[in-house]
């Protein structure tokens, strides 16, 4: 039987940052994931890393006339899909091969196969039974199937889908409007895909602010996006050359046909397979794994952390979550997670947000102050073909710190760091002006707060 200091069921960003920490602090490690190209997890094989590729080159085409109007002579054609997922692949195996090199040079071991508990210091991966002192689940997320909308990988297709397409569709209903679906929403629309996008509230981008949501609802409706707010699906019907929805929105039925459907409606934790109740590890009633400030389970050698807990599902978020991790197991320590994440959302034009929400504020009776600032005054803004959308930025009205961000336009999910910075450290807005920026340059936009 193998004995290890720590075993890591999961090399997503949190399990592999974690491994990281620990080989190199000399600890005996080993790395459990299905197979190897599943290293990295969602985010580099179906999440992030291919999205954002794919997202690239549609912000490219949505500036051609900006540069055929500078006198660059750019003729498009069609997007082949297949260079693309070539493209995109390359990119995936690349930035694969350095997480692999990483591990290896910080001596970690690795093993694929299915993980799951004998007991609360037991694992089984197939045939082999390995030991450990402390263990960290790191096993991710999965999309979230409706009943009514079975994934069946041609017709009805999830996230993960995306990426094999075999050609774009001519339509395309996308059942869901959170980051996932107006992402997809803002790609296929951009390669001359009709795109319906339905939302199951009132606004996409629920989790955003108010003010950003409803202007990229007005982005979407100017480009083309069909939008249908509070829908209910009623019914699915797939035929040869599609599938139709009834739905109802507002007490209105109508009937769409597409030629897929994308359903993004949420992900759930991937914990049902591990038998952690021999592990002495309990779920919460969504089926995410409880854990204590310093990412301790019910079981306090067994660790959780990234979308199999109950925090934001972000790979940011999980990197740091792993190092904390990792380092409370190094220091025997119970450090937690006091940092702010962003969200960002890869759409044309880019959202990102920190901190403390306008409506948090008036809901939890929280005495602020809002400044706003638009990119129509933003000289680089204009220089790279897009002025539109504002940053705004939510301030303590007795002392002038920095709550809360919110960012709508060009290279927003760059600038929202800095403003990240500022809610972490609590600075006040006259700090945060007094920071020299670069000219021209998109940050600026800060300074003019």
């Amino acid at each position: 039987m193998d004995r290890y200091e720590v075993v890591i069921i999961g090399a997503g960003p949190g399990g592999y940052q974690a491994a990281l920490e620990l080989g190199k602090a000399g600890k005996k490690v080993l790395l459990i994931d299905k197979e190897k190209k599943k290293i990295g997890g969602t985010c580099l094989n179906v999440g992030c890393i291919p999205t954002k590729n794919y997202l690239h080159n549609a912000e490219f085409i949505s500036k051609i006339e900006h540069f055929i109007d500078s006198g660059v002579d750019l003729q498009y054609g069609g997007l082949d899909l297949g260079r693309l997922q070539t493209k995109t692949t390359a990119l995936i195996d690349e930035i694969r091969g350095g997480v692999v090199w990483m591990l290896d040079q910080a001596s970690v071991a690795l093993l694929y196969g299915e993980a799951t508990f004998v007991d609360h210091q037991t694992i089984q991966v197939d045939d082999k039974t390995i030991e450990f002192e402390k263990c960290i689940i790191a096993t991710g997320s999965k999309p979230r199937e409706l009943k009514l909308l079975p994934f069946d990988s041609k017709q009805i297709i999830s996230s993960n889908d995306i990426f094999t397409l075999e050609a774009l569709p001519k339509s395309i209903t996308i059942v869901g409007s959170g980051a996932i679906g107006c992402e997809a929403a803002s790609f296929f629309n951009a390669f001359g895909v009709k795109v319906t996008l339905l939302s199951r509230g009132e606004m996409i981008l629920s989790k955003e602010d108010i003010d950003v949501a409803k202007a990229l609802k007005r982005v979407f409706k100017r480009e083309g996006i069909n939008l249908i707010d509070s829908a209910v699906i009623e019914s699915v019907i797939k035929k040869d050359d599609g599938v139709e929805l009834i739905v109802r929105a507002q007490e209105n039925e109508q009937v769409l046909k597409s030629d897929l459907v994308l359903s993004v409606s949420g992900r759930i934790p991937n914990t049902a397979e591990l038998n952690l109740e021999d592990a002495e590890v309990q779920l919460d009633s969504k089926g995410f794994i409880e854990i204590n400030e310093a990412f301790q389970t019910t079981n306090s050698n067994i660790y959780a952390v990234g979308d199999c807990i109950n925090t934001p599902g972000l790979a940011h978020t999980a990197y740091k979550e792993g190092k904390i991790t990792a380092y409370n197991i190094i220091n025997s320590d119970s450090k937690p997670n006091i940092h702010i994440s962003p969200s960002t959302v890869y759409t044309n034009p880019q959202v990102a947000s920190c901190g403390l929400k306008e409506s948090d504020a008036y809901n939890e009776a929280v005495d602020i102050e809002v400044k706003k600032v638009y990119f129509k005054a933003n000289a680089k803004a204009k220089i790279l073909g897009d002025d539109s959308g504002f940053a705004k930025v939510i301030l303590s009205k007795t002392d002038g710190t920095i709550l809360g961000a919110a960012i709508i336009g060009v290279e927003a999910t760059e600038i929202i760091h800095e403003l990240v910075f500022a809610v972490e450290k609590k600075l006040t807005i006259d700090e945060l002006r007094d920071v020299i920026h670069a000219h021209p340059s998109v940050s600026e936009i800060i300074s003019y707060l």
